[in-house]
C-alpha cells in the first residue's frame, strides 16, 4: 500500500516591494521576514503541512499551483500584534516530518533596523550595558547582555546547569584518576590531569559564590518589595520570583558545599598548564570549560559588550529607550547627573537624578507606587485626610520612590519628580510601540492616553508628610514616529490634555520641542 509523503518545494516571503519573493526550500535557511508582512507562505506537495502545535494553522490559499501541489500561509502577525518581535522565529511541523519552519524578523513597520542599533547604543552608552541578546557558545537561551567588571555574567541558573555536568566528569576522575609511570622522585606529585579537579572546583567556588551574592541581594530586594502592599498581578509575579530565586539560592548552597570537599591543597599547587593532552578525555575537556574565557572577551572591545543578535521583544526595548531618551533630552537642556546604581537589574528599574542650579529633576523608570491598603483603609465618615495621605502615613513606602496608587492599574512607566524653590510638581508618562492604524480603533476607551490620564488622577508622590499629586498638564505618552500619526488621539475626549511625544531613535527635533514645551507649562524655571 502506497503512503502519501509530503514536501515542501518552495518558500515564498514578501519584498519590500510588496511583490513575493520565491526561494527553494532549505531545511536548515533562516528566512528574513519583513514584520509589515509577517508570514510566509510554502508550496507543498502531497499532504498538507501541519504544525505540531494545535493552536497554530497552515491556511490553504487560493492560488493555483501545479497538480498534487498547494499553497499554504503560517501567519504570526497577532503573535507579533501582542509583542513586537525582533528576530528568529520558528514553527516545528508534524507533517512533514521532521522539519521546521524558520524565520528572521527584522523591523520595517514601526522602526527600521537602523532605528533598533541606535537604541541600543543609546541605552549602553547611557547604563553601561548592551540592551542585545548576549549570545554565550555554552548557553542555548538569551538574555539581556551585562557587563561587568570580568566582562560579562552567566546568569545563575545556567552555572547551576554547568556545574552539575561537570560535576559528575570530576567525580569520575576521583573514582578512576589518570596514572602515568614515572620516576622515583616523582612519586607523590599529582598528575595535572587529576589536579585540575581541585583547580576547578575552586574556580567553580567562586563563581559560584559570587552568584550566590548576587542572587542574597536580588531576593532582599524581592521581599522588600512584596512586603508592601501592591496589586494582585503584581503581587503574583514577585512571589514566583522569590519562590525561583529561593531554589536557585538554595541550590547554589548545595553546590559550593560539594566543591569545597572536592578540593586538594595539594593540587592546587600542582602546576596546571592546559595543553593538547587535555583533550585527550572527554571529563578533561568538561573541566576545562570553566577555565574558557567569557565570550564578551573574545571578542574586541568594541564588539565585546554587544551581540550579534538584537533583542528579540521590541516593546520592552521601546520602554526602556524612552527613558534614556527623556534624560538625553534633560541634559540637552543643561541638566547634569547619573542614573542610579542600586537597581539590581537596571534593564527592568533605572532611576535617575539630575541636576541644574537649584532645580532637581527625578525619572523613575518602573517605579512600581505602592497600592493604597483598602482592606485597612477606614470609610470617608471616620477619617479626615484623602485616602492617599492616609496610605502615606499608614503604610511602608520604598524610600527611594515613595509612590503611591489608588487603583489597581498604578505601573506607569516613567514618573518625574520635580523640585524647584517655589514648590515640588510631579509627571507621569507612559511608552506604547503600536501602530496608529490600529491602536484604538475598536475601543477608543482602550488607549494609552486614557490610561496615563487615569494615572495622572489616582497616583501620588508622599514626600515630608504629605502628597504631591500629578500636574493637570503632567501626563504624556511616547509613541513610535511619526507625530503627524497620531494626530486622531490628540484631542481625545477625556485625555486631552496628554500630551503625545513620538521621538525617532535616530533624532528628531518636534518631539523635543514637544517635551520642551511640556516640561515649560509644568514647571516654568526648567526651561529657563
Amino acid at each position: 500500500m502506497a503512503v502519501d509523503r509530503s514536501t515542501i518545494e518552495v518558500i515564498r516571503v514578501m519584498g519590500a516591494d510588496g511583490v513575493g519573493v520565491e526561494h527553494r526550500w532549505e531545511p536548515n535557511t533562516w528566512y528574513l521576514v519583513r514584520d509589515d508582512s509577517p508570514y510566509i507562505d510554502i508550496l507543498t506537495r502531497g499532504i498538507v503541512a501541519r504544525a505540531k502545535d494545535v493552536h497554530t494553522k497552515l491556511v490553504p490559499l487560493a492560488e493555483p499551483a501545479e497538480d498534487g501541489t498547494q499553497w499554504q500561509r503560517w501567519s504570526f502577525e497577532s503573535e507579533l500584534a501582542r509583542q513586537r518581535r525582533l528576530g528568529d522565529i520558528s514553527l516545528p511541523l508534524q507533517t512533514p516530518k521532521s522539519c521546521t519552519l524558520r524565520c528572521y524578523v527584522i523591523p520595517t513597520a514601526l522602526l527600521n533596523y537602523r532605528d533598533v542599533i541606535a537604541m541600543v547604543e543609546d541605552i549602553e552608552v547611557e547604563l553601561g550595558f548592551a540592551a542585545a541578546w548576549d549570545v554565550i557558545a555554552e548557553r542555548p537561551e538569551r538574555s539581556w547582555g551585562r557587563r561587568s567588571n570580568s566582562g560579562g555574567m552567566t546568569i545563575h541558573s545556567e552555572l547551576i546547569r554547568l556545574v552539575d555536568e561537570e560535576l559528575r566528569a570530576a567525580h569520575s576522575i576521583r573514582r578512576d584518576p589518570f596514572t602515568e609511570l614515572g620516576p622515583q622522585s616523582r612519586r607523590g606529585v599529582p598528575l595535572a590531569e587529576n589536579a585540575i579537579v581541585s583547580h576547578w572546583a575552586m574556580r567553580r567556588w567562586s563563581q559560584m559564590r559570587d552568584s550566590a551574592d548576587a542572587v542574597a541581594s536580588k531576593l532582599k530586594s524581592l521581599r522588600l518589595r512584596g512586603g508592601r502592599r501592591n496589586p494582585e498581578k503584581r503581587q503574583e509575579k514577585i512571589d514566583e520570583e522569590i519562590r525561583q530565586f529561593t531554589s536557585i539560592e538554595q541550590r547554589l548552597g548545595d553546590f559550593k558545599s560539594i566543591l569545597a570537599r572536592l578540593g586538594n591543597d595539594l593540587e592546587l599547587t600542582t602546576f596546571m598548564y592546559p595543553s593538547p593532552l587535555f583533550q585527550r578525555d572527554f571529563r578533561l575537556r568538561q573541566l576545562l570549560r570553566a577555565f574558557a574565557p567569557l565570550y564578551s572577551e573574545a571578542l574586541s572591545e568594541i564588539e565585546s559588550a554587544k551581540s550579534h543578535y538584537p533583542p528579540v521583544f521590541l516593546n520592552s526595548l521601546w520602554e526602556l529607550w524612552g527613558a534614556v531618551w527623556l534624560v538625553k533630552e534633560l541634559r540637552r537642556l543643561g541638566f547634569s547627573g547619573a542614573h542610579s546604581t542600586n537597581a539590581t537589574d537596571l534593564a527592568k528599574s533605572s532611576s535617575w537624578r539630575l541636576k541644574r542650579n537649584d532645580v532637581v529633576l527625578e525619572l523613575d523608570y518602573e517605579a512600581e507606587p505602592v497600592f493604597v491598603d483598602y482592606e485597612k483603609l477606614p470609610p470617608a465618615h471616620e477619617r479626615d485626610i484623602p485616602a492617599l495621605e492616609w496610605a502615606a502615613r499608614n503604610q511602608e513606602l520604598d524610600a527611594e520612590r515613595p509612590f503611591l496608587g489608588l487603583e489597581l492599574r498604578c505601573s506607569p512607566d516613567y514618573l518625574i519628580r520635580i523640585t524647584t524653590p517655589n514648590g515640588k510638581l510631579l509627571m507621569v508618562g507612559d511608552a506604547c510601540l503600536a501602530s496608529p492604524k490600529h491602536h484604538g480603533k475598536n475601543n477608543k476607551l482602550d488607549v494609552k492616553p486614557h490610561t496615563v490620564e487615569m494615572y495622572r488622577r489616582t497616583l501620588g508622590w508622599s514626600t515630608e508628610a504629605h502628597i504631591v499629586r500629578c500636574h493637570p498638564m503632567g501626563g504624556f505618552v511616547i509613541f513610535p514616529p511619526p507625530a503627524g500619526a497620531w494626530v486622531d488621539i490628540e484631542r481625545l475626549p477625556g485625555a486631552g490634555d496628554c500630551t503625545i511625544l513620538c521621538p525617532s531613535p535616530q533624532g528628531d527635533p518636534e518631539a523635543s520641542r514637544r517635551l520642551e514645551s511640556l516640561l515649560m507649562t509644568v514647571a516654568p524655571e526648567i526651561c529657563k
